[in-house]
């Protein structure tokens, strides 16, 4: 089941007050204007901090799958285009799931299927994207069903799944929550939902819980 996921904006909108923001391989601190606007708590996550770090965020390291936090700090983990450079994608978001709060959030994005199709530009110097190839960086695309099956495999609660677009190319977004009963990196599984009844998608809980 496809279901539109809201921006990351408006999930930061719709935490409450003084919630812990991290935002993976963040573009330059990117989402410090909306955690800005709704008095949230910014940590930018990267291999090397860039210039022009914001009032009242913080940085911390991150290197491949390793992520240089404590266990259950974030409200609101965000890893937007992050996963398709990324080898081991399942310890990936096992690490995400580690260091966000028991019933915490997780916003993810990447490139789906069918950012393959579109023609790339004939000029090599051009700047732009306009294929999933045009980044000799990316190893895979994400489908809706991927992302799913990556919620599951962490044991997180995913809710929402579906395709959107960021700029010229196609995107799969996907909000998951943490269990409250989860501390810490959660044991992984493979799902291959052979056999396994469908967990439902829940259409309208965006809002975290204080902790």
């Amino acid at each position: 089941m496809e279901l539109s996921v809201p921006d990351v904006a408006e999930v930061i909108a719709n935490l409450p007050r003084r919630s812990r923001v991290l935002d993976c391989g963040y573009f330059g601190w990117r989402l410090a204007a909306s955690c800005a606007a709704y008095d949230q708590r910014l940590i930018g996550l990267d291999r090397v901090e860039p210039p022009g770090r914001p009032v009242d965020t913080s940085f911390s390291r991150m290197e491949g799958a390793q992520i240089d936090l404590a266990d259950d700090v974030g409200d609101l983990v965000v890893a937007s285009h992050i996963i398709e450079h990324i080898p081991d994608p399942v310890a990936f978001v096992a690490e995400l799931v580690r260091v966000a709060s028991p019933g915490g959030l997780l916003w993810l994005e990447a490139p789906s299927e069918l950012s393959l199709l579109p023609r790339s530009s004939d000029d090599p110097t051009d700047h732009a994207f306009y294929s999933f190839f045009d980044d000799p960086t990316h190893l895979r695309v994400y489908t809706p069903g991927s992302f799913y099956r990556l919620a599951l495999t962490t044991q997180c609660q995913p809710l929402g799944v579906g395709r959107s677009r960021t700029g010229d190319i196609p995107v799969v977004r996907m909000l998951m929550r943490k269990p409250l009963d989860i501390h810490g990196q959660p044991a992984t599984r493979c799902i291959s939902l052979l056999g396994v009844a469908p967990r439902p998608v829940a259409r309208h809980a965006i809002v975290i819980r204080s902790i």
